[in-house]
Order: C-alpha cells, then structure tokens, then sequence
C-alpha cells in the first residue's frame, strides 16, 4: 500500500503536514522525497503549508507577541540557542522590560542540548498549529500560502498514479499485438513494486522511530516545565 492512500480521506493531508511538521531537517527531507516520489503535487504542497521555525520568524512582530503569549518563558530561552542573534533580538523586543530580563536570565542560566532545544522547537509548532487549526491565529490575513482548503485532499488529487501503474497501463493495451512486450513491461513492473515495498518498508520503520522520539521530547518537555516552576518558587 502507497504512504499517501492513507492520508487521501477528508483531514487526511492536514494529518501528513502536522506529522512532518516535528520530524527533525533531515527526516522531513526524507520523508517529502518519498512523497513526490508518489506525487509531486503533494510534495509541493506539504512544503508550502507546513510550519516551520523560519516561517514563523518571518512573521510580523504582532503575530509573534500572540504566539509568544502562549509559551512558557523557559521555552522560548531554550529556543533562542537554536536561533541566530537577529532572531533572539526580535523576539526578546516584542516583550516588556521585565519579562525581556526574566527570559535573559533563562537563557544565561541555561545550557540546553539539541534535543532540549528540539523539543522547544516542537513546542512552539504546536502551540502555533493549534492557534490556527482554531481559529485564534488567521493565516488567511499574515500568511495565507498555509491555509488549507475544504476538501484539500480532493484537490491534489484523490487517485496516486504510481510508478508502476504508469508502466503498466501501456503493457494492457499492447498486450494483445505484442505478447514480448508485455513480458518485458510485467519484468519492470514488478521490479518498480519491489522498490516501492522496500521504500515503504523503510518509511514504516522510519514512523515508529518518529514516534519514539516524539515521546522523548515529551517527556523532555515535561521536566523542562517542572525546572520551570522550580525556577518560580525560587524567584
């Protein structure tokens, strides 16, 4: 079965986009190679909607402040060991005096590994994709290559045409005046199935890893809160 007939019901290409949204670079790349493999359209399309940290950087000052309001303190410090200097400086600016000091202080105190900061990361994609997927947060108005239609699915395309469909439908209709024509069609088609399988299998293998690590970062999340309110009652 291809990845993508799973996700071609109704809400099924929201349900990709977020799922890739916290892979890591390198896992997103991965899995958006083996989508276009299936369908371009697809693959465009993820790329356009999905969240990422660059996006929400490039967005205006305001939007930042709604999403920020939503964050612990301690999140958005960890964060900013992940972001270039004139990233930190604009997010530091959309906040008040003492809670600009508050977050420096954080983010002195703190020296956070990848994952840490991964998991802010994550944090802030979620928080910002539950802001829009309910309404609090307008794409349409800031941003409005991520909105996503009625019916999305319908439009990419409701019926993947693999690789090997494509081989095989000339092979049907030579059949008959070409018996070693079809022969040799049936050979690759099979050949582009095992490919498929195998890069299936792969990606299956590759999910249950994700899922993993999404637990991890859970849980690393869950102490960072808890070192959070540490932090409070000693302030």
């Amino acid at each position: 079965m291809r990845m993508l007939s799973r996700y071609q019901k109704h809400g099924g290409f929201i349900q990709l986009v977020q799922l890739i949204e916290t892979c890591g670079k390198q896992k997103q790349d991965k899995f958006i190679e083996i989508i276009e493999k299936e369908d371009p359209n697809w693959a465009v399309a993820i790329r356009e909607k999905m969240l990422t940290i660059e996006k929400i950087m490039s967005w205006d000052n305001t939007i930042l402040a709604e999403i920020a309001g939503r964050l612990q303190q301690l999140t958005i410090a960890i964060a900013m060991h992940g972001l270039n200097p004139e990233s930190i400086e604009r997010i530091l600016s959309i906040f008040t005096h003492s809670q600009r000091r508050n977050i420096e202080d954080l983010y002195s105190s703190n020296k956070p590994n990848s994952g840490e900061i991964s998991a802010a990361f994550l944090k802030i994609l979620q928080e910002t994709r539950s802001m829009i997927s309910n309404g609090y947060l307008r794409a349409e108005k800031f941003a409005p290559e991520l909105t996503i239609p009625e019916e999305y699915e319908d439009k990419l395309g409701k019926y993947i045409q693999s690789p090997s469909e494509i081989v095989r439908q000339p092979a049907e209709k030579s059949k008959e005046k070409s018996p070693g024509i079809a022969i040799v069609t049936a050979t690759a088609t099979a050949s582009t199935n095992k490919s498929d399988t195998k890069e299936i299998d792969i990606l299956r293998t590759q999910l249950l890893t994700m899922q993993k690590e999404n637990q991890q970062l859970r849980s690393e999340l869950r102490i960072l809160r808890e070192k959070m309110l540490q932090i409070r009652k000693i302030a």
